[in-house]
Order: C-alpha cells, then structure tokens, then sequence
C-alpha cells in the first residue's frame, strides 16, 4: 500500500482519562504538553459517569469510543476497580487497552488491575519518560499520535 493510502486510515487516537483530582488531571496535561502529545483528552471523574458513557457510546459505535483509557482507582460513583471489571466484561469495551494511574504502592492493587485487565501500571507522579515508555512499550509510541482505523 502506497504512503498515502496509508495516511488515510490514520486519526488520532481518542483518550480518556478518569481522574477525580485536579492537580493529577494537570499532571497528565502537563506530561502530555511536555511530551507534545496533541490527541484528544476527555476527563471524566465520577465512575459511574464513565461506565454510563462507554455503554451508551459502545451501543451506538459497537465499538469502544476511545482508544486508550487512563484509570484512577479512587473514584466518586463507582470505584475503579469496579470500572476496570465492568469494562472487562463488555465485549466492546474490553478491546480497550486500561493504563492504571495511581498514587498506590500497594502490591495487591497491582496484581488486582493486571488480573483484572489494565495492560499498564503507573504510579503517580511519573515522568513523561515513564509515561511514553509505558506507552510505548504497549503501541510503539503509535497510539499517542494516531489510531489506525483497520486496529
């Protein structure tokens, strides 16, 4: 395939980030901003709003509506953990790749978002190295920048 038919089915991808504090919500935007990573940024920070708008868009896309999901797991409404096992068991959310975000060091908290489906674990704060490592070990950097479409 040429370069520019290829072009053609890049968009960038679509991010959320689930976060109820303020100062980590600026944390992430300032990793993003540092990082020049211009993609779309939803923030969201009551669980059950979220679960509620990822069900709602799903039914409608049949499909997840984003393509990366950042997760806290002390949220108002619905923890998430419990967000992270309700994604996991929807078959249009759960494609979905999870990135954990959380002041924890806990050891239980890790193994429990890994075994419930998060493909990454970051304690807060993180660097943008950090961050785009993880990211990158996950996508190759790709998923920063853009989506491909056929994914």
């Amino acid at each position: 395939m040429s370069e520019e038919g290829t072009k053609q089915h890049l968009r960038p991808a679509r991010i959320l980030l689930v976060e109820d504090n303020p100062d980590d919500v600026e944390l992430v935007k300032r990793v993003f901003h540092r990082g020049h990573v211009d993609n779309s940024l939803t923030v969201m920070a009551n669980g059950r709003e979220v679960l509620e708008l990822l069900v709602r868009e799903a039914n409608r896309l049949d499909r997840s509506p984003f393509d990366l999901l950042l997760l806290d797991l002390t949220l108002p409404g619905l923890d998430g953990r419990v967000l992270l096992q309700e994604i996991q068991a929807d078959k249009r959310l759960r494609r979905m790749p999870v990135i954990v975000l959380t002041g924890s060091a806990r050891e239980e908290d890790w193994i429990r978002a890994y075994k419930t489906g998060a493909v990454a674990f970051l304690q807060k704060p993180f660097t943008l190295e950090r961050f785009l490592a993880t990211v990158g070990d996950l996508y190759g950097y790709r998923i920063v920048i853009v989506k491909d479409e056929a994914l």
